[in-house]
């Protein structure tokens, strides 16, 4: 089986130097495949989280801010936005925030998105949602709620592509080691 690896989601207001502490830890301790960064992230911070190995995705900017800073993508909340935002950003990443509604996935993958975050731990009943979509469909799918090490037992037989690790990690680059480090341990179980 493979492995998801890890999406991490950068909290509006941490610093630069917390920043750069936190993802240094959480790339030497796992798979991290990419970083979702709020607008307010300089060209100097994309370049610096690309040379860790992240793919940089920039929340709810205005795209042609995707290429003035060079980053790697979008993330967009609303998924109504995909198919004119695909027209700017021809080659960059769009990812799509679906919650639970697998309307507004089919949509986004319809659309031209290139990954669907869900809201996993939000569904109350049914499927689990990361199964149902990785049964059908072949766009990437993103656990968006924070994940936890015993949320793996459910979690993985769903195949997600990506997970996002807990908020906590953060907090100091210690935390960070320690999150990533109990996630890809579990995972690896």
């Amino acid at each position: 089986m493979t492995l998801p690896r890890l999406f991490l989601v950068v909290p509006d207001a941490l610093d630069g130097a917390q920043l750069k502490a936190c993802v240094e830890a959480a790339t030497a301790s796992g798979d991290c495949a990419s970083i979702l960064v709020p607008e307010t992230i300089t060209a100097e911070g994309v370049a610096g989280l690309q040379q860790l190995g992240l793919a940089v995705i920039i929340r709810d900017c205005e795209p042609r801010m995707v290429h003035r800073l060079k980053a790697d993508g979008i993330h967009l909340s609303r998924a109504s936005a995909v198919k004119s935002v695909r027209e700017t950003l021809k080659t960059e990443i769009v990812g799509v925030f679906a919650a639970t509604s697998r309307h507004i996935a089919m949509e986004a993958a319809e659309a031209g998105a290139d990954y669907v975050a869900f809201a996993q731990k939000s569904q109350t009943a049914g499927e689990p949602l990361i199964g149902w979509w990785q049964d059908i469909f072949e766009v990437p799918s993103v656990a968006f709620d924070p994940v936890q090490p015993e949320d793996l037992a459910t979690l993985l037989p769903q195949k997600p592509d990506f997970i996002r690790p807990g908020d906590e990690m953060w907090q100091t680059a210690d935390e960070s080691t320690r999150i990533v480090e109990a996630l890809m341990k579990q995972m690896k179980r």
